[in-house]
């Protein structure tokens, strides 16, 4: 079990996305810094035409099994078929989330749910306690600097004794 914060991303594609790999690319990339980790990924769609349901689920594990069974599984029908009996197959609570999922579905629509685990958090976080330190604040936000934070950031300091 790790004691790192863990994210939920949930994105949907309607019937006119097109697929070329930019998916499969931006996880590799995510991961390669060792600063998030992909524990879990969901893909589940309609074949645009015959309403057929395609699906992998995958856990992350590094050295790049992600990123290569995600290409196989957009790039080679054989594959996809695979890994949808895997996934369909593999526990009944996947194959009932992948079920429910897929009803809420269009043909021609995908749905894409992945864990993050923020690895950099752990590390930081150690780093914090080592030097007699505490969190204050842990938050997502909107401005992209911290003078449009202003605020929050004396509000948080006026928290902290």
């Amino acid at each position: 079990m790790s004691d790192e914060p863990v994210q939920l991303l949930v994105y949907r594609f309607g019937t006119d996305a097109v697929f070329h790999g930019q998916l499969s690319g931006a996880l590799e990339r995510m991961e390669t810094g060792d600063a998030l980790r992909v524990l879990d990924v969901v893909v589940v769609g309609l074949e645009r035409t015959t309403g057929e349901l395609f699906a992998v689920a995958l856990r992350g594990g590094g050295a790049g099994g992600l990123t290569a069974a995600l290409l196989e599984f957009r790039l080679d029908a054989g594959g996809r078929a695979a890994a949808t009996r895997r996934a369909l197959g593999a526990s009944g609570e996947h194959a009932q989330l992948i079920e429910e999922l897929a009803a809420e579905l269009e043909p021609g629509e995908a749905l894409v749910a992945l864990l993050v685990g923020h690895a950099w958090a752990r590390r930081l976080g150690g780093a914090v306690e080592r030097s007699d330190g505490r969190e204050v604040v842990n938050a997502h936000v909107s401005p992209t600097s911290l003078t449009g934070l202003h605020g929050e950031l004396v509000a948080a300091a006026r928290r902290t004794p």
